[in-house]
């Protein structure tokens, strides 16, 4: 686009250089039609940006089904959008067609032309927008299933009934577009009853089509002849897995243990029918030896479980004294594991009571040592202040002292004798004197 514009400018430039060589370029007479030139290419510019949004939005519309949704609107969305681009390509490399009419009796310009394709592009692309909003709205059940079916992926299993159902939606959502939605509300739940019996058929096929096969294959091999109960409890396996999906046909958890519960019922009909096509096929003679394979096979579960050997049992005694045993050992073993778990909830206990003591120690001895620092706060203020008592006290004492002893020294002199003060008197003079 970047490349585009340079072109385009540069054109602009010759066209205005050429123009120019009839007239004088330094001239204020040119500058109205320099400033006419730089909006036109301006203007050029700015529908260059947007008829490149408008091939994004419609290659996004693309991408979200808009045009499934609303097919007229699309098409007419893209026919604005060519016709925009063809007066486009009329000035995009010469601006000054730009505003060119668009025929000998048109006033209309190129560029204006192609600015009301952008907005009538603009416009349909809207339309098309809020006809799937409705649609998804009016017809939300029947769009679940259509996202729960593309999840399953019915397509692989039932493309033509896929296609079916998405022709029959397609005509409810223009039923939409065309301002019917009474009608498309009406005939929704048909469509949704359809769907429905997809989604149960497909999750069908996914999770039962193998047990199916294999069930088959065993009427069709005559398994009924030997293991009829077997075989019809397998049959009745499978069908009560298939009347779960129809009644919970996105419970898959579920599903698939009831589709191994319905495989591991075939192949065990299939096991129950060879072992007794085995026996029938067994002479007299070795009846013994097939009783025996299966004594030693108890006989090996016994040694495996370090259990009695009772092949002086009966086969059904000899199963009920190894389930017994077993039954006693998971008792004893789920004893065991019962005093571990005890054993641990008690040790975590103790642990836990030990972290509690560690906690109040840690307390405790904090608590202590604010206390003595408090102790010692106090101690130190007692010394200073009793300190300072005794200075006190002593500056007192000093005091009283220095007052009696000046006492005494006034009283001395008044009690001198005047004689005693003359012979000072004249000692002085006679001092004086000499």
């Amino acid at each position: 686009m970047k490349k585009e514009l340079k072109f385009a400018a540069i054109t602009a430039v010759i066209t205005l250089t050429l123009a120019g060589c009839a007239s004088n370029p330094d001239s204020a007479s040119n500058l109205a039609a320099d400033a006419k030139q730089s909006e036109t290419i301006t203007q050029i510019n700015n529908l260059k940006q947007t008829i490149d949004a408008a091939n994004k939005k419609m290659a996004q519309g693309i991408e979200e089904e808009l045009d499934w949704f609303a097919t007229e609107e699309v098409t007419d969305a893209n026919k604005a959008l060519a016709e925009a681009k063809v007066y486009y390509a009329k000035f995009e490399f010469n601006p000054s067609e730009a505003n060119s009419s668009t025929g000998f009796f048109s006033s209309t310009t190129n560029i204006a032309a192609a600015e009301e394709g952008i907005s009538k592009f603009n416009e349909h692309m809207t339309k098309a927008v809020n006809i799937k909003a409705a649609a998804l709205s009016v017809l939300a059940e029947a769009f679940e299933y259509r996202t729960q079916l593309k999840k399953i992926d019915a397509q692989k299993y039932f493309p033509s009934t896929v296609k079916e159902l998405e022709n029959d939606l397609k005509k409810l959502v223009d039923q939409v577009s065309n301002d019917k939605v009474e009608a498309a509300i009406s005939a929704q739940p048909t469509l949704v009853a359809k769907q429905q019996a997809l989604e149960i058929k497909t999750v069908t096929a996914i999770y039962l089509t193998d047990a199916k096969k294999e069930l088959d294959r065993l009427v069709k091999a005559g398994t009924a002849q030997h293991a009829p109960k077997s075989l019809s409890q397998a049959s009745a396996s499978l069908t009560a897995a298939t009347a779960f999906i129809a009644a919970e046909p996105r419970s898959i958890d579920k599903i698939k243990l009831q589709a191994e519960a319905a495989m591991f019922s075939i192949n065990r009909a299939e096991q129950i029918a060879l072992t007794v096509k085995q026996l029938k096929a067994l002479q007299q003679k070795d009846y013994e030896d097939y009783a025996i394979i299966y004594e030693n096979i108890l006989l090996e579960i016994s040694n495996a479980l370090n259990a009695e050997d009772r092949r002086d049992l009966a086969f059904e005694d000899q199963g009920k004294v190894l389930v017994a045993f077993i039954e006693s050992n998971l008792k004893d073993q789920e004893a065991s594991i019962q005093a571990q778990q005890q054993l641990r909830k008690e040790l975590k206990d103790q642990k836990s009571y030990v972290e509690l003591l560690k906690e109040k120690i840690n307390t405790l001895n904090a608590n202590l040592a604010d206390a003595k620092k408090s102790l010692a706060d106090l101690s130190s203020e007692k010394i200073a202040a009793e300190k300072a008592a005794l200075e006190k006290v002593a500056k007192a004492k000093q005091a009283t002292a220095e007052q009696e002893n000046l006492k005494a020294e006034e009283a001395k002199v008044e009690t001198k004798a005047p004689a005693e003060v003359k012979t000072e008197t004249v000692q002085t003079e006679s001092a004086t004197a000499q």
